[in-house]
């Protein structure tokens, strides 16, 4: 049986392939930065985020686009 059979439930939490929403905690995984910062950049709307009922979720592909956006470039002397 399956977990969405056993609890007659889907899971909160997608899977993490190319296409699919990731969590908060997926997303700080993902930056390798904390839970609580990712946080902040939703509520200061520094990151692209979606909002799932009262669920947040992130696009890989907007936060591949917003480290290219933070990229900062080197300066040559």
């Amino acid at each position: 049986m399956t977990e969405i059979e056993q609890s007659g439930r889907r899971s909160a939490t997608p899977t993490s392939s190319s296409g699919d929403l990731l969590t908060v905690e997926q997303a700080a995984d993902y930056l390798n930065i904390t839970d609580h910062f990712v946080r902040r950049l939703v509520r200061e709307r520094r990151i692209p985020f979606l909002k799932v009922g009262r669920l947040v979720r992130f696009r890989r592909a907007d936060i591949e686009v917003y480290l290219a956006e933070c990229a900062v470039p080197a300066v040559r002397r």
